[in-house]
């Protein structure tokens, strides 16, 4: 069954949270939007607006099916706008400063670009100021297909703002290639805990899992790879599977996990030939609702097999 994970590390199914402008009239009939028009001096503007254009609002989701990626908030923050606006969180949630300019200054029919880091109207409000990552001098000069990191949907993710953010602020090791290790295909064990993170889980929150990686095929526009997670099925019994971008080059390789409009996942590691483990996987996982949201991980990998199909997602 090929449809995109609901999977997650430790198989924490994720859930979206969307606003309900049900709540957003009775926080505005309670008089609770003056106490935030008071603490956050836009908060009822914004949220008034939300309200005004019901279903065409659709407020970001704030976790991703893979690697018990959500954002560690409980759920009754998340119901409404004004709950939103108010938290602590509420950056995490997409309602910083700018974002909350942006929903006030904007149509219907603009809103939900305030929740796309990669929307001219987004950057017409928030401050984005990243670094464009690209390959070494040695990685360009094995590249042959004509694209920059060796794929080409690698090279839209790696485009994406709030990738190069999250890349260059976490530290994280990229490799690029257009010839990445085969014997990446496998199941892997992987396991550690969360070092660095910006408005996401906080550092020591654990990650554990097993992966499984299958069926590479290569295309002009690079390496895909077929990925799916031990024990996570869909409604009819069937492994939840999806493809990724690989890129890499001899012993080195990254993968690519995007979830549309959502974010993404990217693990990036060395495999040595005919060995069984990895240690220090870099594991980053970044939302595209807003800037500074991602969470990086270094992780162990190990491997007991040679090869790995659907069936060891049972």
């Amino acid at each position: 069954m090929k449809a995109t994970p609901s999977i997650s590390f430790g198989c924490v199914i994720a859930a979206s949270l969307l606003s309900g402008c049900d709540a957003v009239k009775s926080a505005l009939d309670s008089g609770l939007l003056d106490d935030l028009e008071e603490t956050f001096g836009t908060c009822a503007t914004a949220c008034t607006t939300i309200q005004a254009c019901g279903d065409s609002v659709n407020p970001p989701e704030i976790a991703l099916p893979l690697a018990g990626a959500d954002l560690d908030i409980e759920a009754p923050s998340l119901v409404d706008c004004a709950a939103n606006c108010a938290s602590p969180d509420r950056v995490k949630l997409g309602y910083s400063n700018c974002q909350i300019e942006c929903i006030e200054n904007s149509s219907c029919g603009q809103i939900n670009d305030c929740w796309n880091v990669t929307s001219e109207r987004y950057a017409s409000f928030c401050d984005i100021d990243t670094t464009p990552i690209a390959p070494s001098a040695d990685e360009a000069g094995t590249i042959d297909n004509d694209t920059t990191t060796g794929s080409a949907e690698a090279d839209t993710i790696t485009a994406n703002p709030a990738v190069e953010e999250s890349v260059g602020e976490s530290g994280t090791v990229l490799h690029f290639g257009d010839d990445p290790p085969a014997a990446i295909a496998n199941l892997w064990a992987a396991s550690g805990t969360i070092d660095k993170s910006s408005n996401a889980r906080a550092p020591g929150s654990p990650i554990n899992t097993q992966l499984c990686f299958f069926d590479m095929v290569e295309s002009d526009d690079g390496w895909d790879v077929s990925y799916c997670e031990k024990g996570v099925l869909g409604s009819d019994g069937i492994p939840l599977t999806d493809t990724a971008p690989i890129t890499g080059e001899g012993d080195t390789w990254s993968i690519f996990l995007e979830f549309s409009g959502t974010g993404s996942i990217i693990f990036s590691g060395e495999l040595s030939e005919g060995a069984s483990s990895m240690t220090n996987v870099d594991a980053l996982v970044t939302y595209y609702h807003g800037m500074e949201i991602w969470e990086h991980s270094y992780t162990d990998w190990s491997t007991s097999g040679s090869s790995c199909s659907i069936d060891d997602c049972y």
